[in-house]
C-alpha cells in the first residue's frame, strides 16, 4: 500500500487540504501553481466571484494542458518517424555486424586454410629437396658404377687381348714344338 502525503495549501486566500501519493514538495508546487493562476485571473477581472475565478482558472489550465498535450502528440509524431528510421538502422546495423562477424569468421577459416597450404607447400618443398638429394646421390652412385663397369670392361678387353696374344703365343709354341718333333723323328 502506498503512503499518502497530506499538505495544507492556500488557494485564493482559502486553505485546502490535499492528499496524494506524490511527495509533499510536489503537492505544494501544484497548489502554488493553481493559486498563482487564480491570482492572475482575479487581477485581470476584479468583479468576478471566487467561483467564476475558479472556473476561468480551470478553463485556462485546461487550455494550457490541452495545448501542451497536442504539442506533445505533435512532437511524438515528429519523433516517431526518426525513431522508426533509427530502429531500422539499428536492425540493419545488427545484420551488418552479423555479416561482418561471418566474414571475419570466414576470413579466419581462409587464413587457417592458407596456413595449411603454406605448411603443405613447405613440406612438399622439403620433400622435393630430399628427393632431389637422394636422386643426386643415386646419380652419383650410378656414375661411379658406370665408371667401375667401364674400368672392368677395359680390363676385360685388355685381358681378352692378352688371352688372344697368349693363345697366339701358345699356338706358335705348339707349332714350333710339333715341328721340332717331326724333325727329331
Amino acid at each position: 500500500m502506498q503512503v499518502k502525503n497530506k499538505v495544507l495549501i492556500k488557494i485564493n486566500g482559502q486553505e485546502y487540504p490535499i492528499v496524494g501519493a506524490e511527495p509533499k514538495e510536489y503537492l505544494l508546487k501544484v497548489g502554488s501553481f493553481v493559486d498563482d493562476r487564480m491570482e492572475e485571473v482575479a487581477r485581470a477581472n476584479k468583479r468576478l466571484s471566487t467561483s467564476m475565478i475558479a472556473v476561468l482558472t480551470s478553463i485556462n489550465i485546461a487550455d494550457q494542458y490541452l495545448k501542451q498535450k497536442d504539442e506533445i502528440e505533435l512532437l511524438q509524431q515528429q519523433y516517431t518517424v526518426p525513431l522508426n528510421k533509427l530502429e531500422k538502422i539499428k536492425a540493419e546495423l545488427e545484420i551488418t555486424q552479423k555479416r561482418l562477424e561471418e566474414t571475419e569468421y570466414f576470413g579466419l577459416q581462409q587464413d587457417e586454410q592458407l596456413n595449411e597450404l603454406r605448411q603443405f607447400k613447405e613440406n612438399h618443398e622439403k620433400e622435393t629437396i630430399s628427393l632431389k638429394n637422394r636422386l643426386q646421390e643415386k646419380e652419383n652412385d650410378l656414375q661411379k658404377a658406370e665408371e667401375i663397369i667401364n674400368d672392368l670392361q677395359n680390363k676385360l678387353f685388355e685381358n681378352q687381348l692378352k688371352l688372344v696374344e697368349a693363345r697366339k703365343q701358345l699356338e706358335g709354341y705348339i707349332e714350333t714344338s710339333e715341328k721340332g718333333k717331326y724333325k727329331n723323328k
